[in-house]
């Protein structure tokens, strides 16, 4: 008979050692994965945040511009503006329902110029409108301007 074999250990004591190794392994990459997994979240909801305070001012700027072209489209373009020179006029601006905009700045700038057709020149006026709102919590940082 031949005598076993010392050089190699038995199966059984390699496996457990083995698995005395690998103790803790799937824990550590389960909390490195939920550690991944927060950071990935968070930045989906910073993301979703920015886009929805984007949204925000996207619409009170998007109403704004409606109110103006309402007050253009019913006074008309010259209307509060003087017959030569150029006049500031502070009024809000209706949004519908209870929203306004306060403190709206309307300047209107008179500029003469000369129209020309066929050979035919005629002095005429020119209106130049501008509107601006500073609202900071409707519109976002700065100031809303329109004009044509």
């Amino acid at each position: 008979m031949s005598a076993p074999s010392t050089s190699s250990p038995p199966l059984q004591a390699l496996a457990s050692a083995r698995r005395r190794s690998e103790r803790g392994d799937a824990l550590v990459e389960a909390l490195i994965a939920m550690v991944l997994l927060g950071v990935i979240g968070l930045g989906l909801v910073y993301a979703v945040s920015r886009a929805m305070v984007a949204q925000k001012y996207q619409k009170g700027q998007s109403l704004a511009i409606q109110g103006i072209r309402a007050d253009l489209q019913g006074a008309g373009v010259a209307n509060g503006c003087p017959a030569t020179g150029a006049s500031t006029s502070t009024s809000n601006l209706s949004l519908g329902g209870n929203l306004q905009v306060t403190g709206v700045q309307k300047t209107c700038t008179i500029t003469a110029v000369t129209v020309t057709v066929n050979g035919v020149a005629k002095p005429a006026s020119l209106p130049l409108v501008q509107y601006a709102a500073d609202a900071d919590t409707l519109f976002g940082p700065g100031t809303l301007t329109v004009s044509n």
